[in-house]
C-alpha cells in the first residue's frame, strides 16, 4: 500500500518551516514567544496540505518538538512519506525534446529519485533542460544559457536562491506560438537542478513558465 502523501516541493517547505523553528531555538529563551511561533509554523505546514487523515495529521505535528536535536529525527520520520514525479524514461525524453539534434541524456540517480522537476545541464551546447508532468502529460524547455561574465548575482525564479553567475544564470528558452511562430523569453535559475530540486517550495513558477514555452495558457 502506498502511503505517500506528500511531494517534495512540501516537504521542502516543510524543512524551510523547520529551519525557521531551528532558528527560534537557538536565538531565544522565552518560551512563550517559542510555543507561539511553533504554532503558527504548525497551521503553514497543516495548511499546505487539503483533506488530511488523523494519522498524516499526527505525523506532521511539531507541536512535539522540543528543540533541536529532535528536528532532524522529525524530518527523516517523514521522508518515507515523500515522493516525488514519475522519472521519465529515455524514449519519453527524446519525445519531448525531438527536435534537439544532439541531445544528451540525464544521468538519473535511481536511488534518490524523489524529484520536483528533472533538470539536467549540457555544458558543450550550454543548454538547460527541463522536464516536468503537468496534468499528467510530459513536457519540457530547453533553455540556452548567453556566455556572460560577471560577478553579479542572482535569484533563482524556482527556488530563490541567491548565487552568482556560476550557480544561478539567465537562461532564455524558446516558446512555441499560435501561429507556429517562436519567441524567446529570459529568467533566471539554478544550474545545479539537483541543489534546486532540495531547495524548490513551490510549482507555482515553474509550471506558469513551462505552461508559456509550450504554448498551453
Amino acid at each position: 500500500m502506498n502511503k505517500t502523501f506528500i511531494p517534495k516541493h512540501k516537504y521542502n517547505h516543510i524543512k524551510k518551516c523547520l529551519r525557521d523553528l531551528n532558528n527560534t531555538f537557538r536565538n531565544c529563551t522565552d518560551n512563550q514567544i517559542i510555543a507561539t511561533h511553533k504554532a503558527s509554523l504548525q497551521d503553514t505546514i497543516l495548511n499546505l496540505f487539503d483533506n488530511l487523515s488523523e494519522e498524516q495529521t499526527a505525523l506532521l505535528d511539531i507541536l512535539k518538538i522540543t528543540g533541536s536535536l529532535s528536528i532532524d529525527q522529525y524530518l527523516a520520520d517523514l521522508e518515507e512519506y515523500v515522493y516525488g514525479i514519475v522519472v521519465p524514461t529515455s524514449s519519453q525524453i527524446k519525445k519531448v525534446f525531438r527536435k534537439e539534434k544532439k541531445l544528451k541524456l540525464p544521468l538519473i540517480n535511481e536511488e534518490n529519485p524523489k524529484l520536483v522537476y528533472l533538470g539536467w545541464l549540457d555544458e558543450s551546447i550550454r543548454k538547460l533542460f527541463i522536464t516536468y508532468p503537468l496534468e499528467d502529460k510530459l513536457i519540457g524547455m530547453a533553455c540556452r544559457i548567453p556566455n556572460q561574465d560577471s560577478n553579479n548575482t542572482h535569484i533563482c525564479t524556482f527556488c530563490n536562491h541567491v548565487g552568482k553567475e556560476d550557480e544561478v544564470a539567465f537562461v532564455s528558452p524558446i516558446c512555441k506560438t499560435a501561429h507556429d511562430e517562436y519567441r524567446s523569453i529570459g529568467f533566471h535559475m539554478c544550474l545545479d537542478s539537483a541543489k534546486c530540486n532540495e531547495r524548490i517550495t513551490s510549482t507555482e513558477k515553474l509550471e506558469k513558465i513551462l505552461k508559456d514555452v509550450n504554448h498551453l495558457n
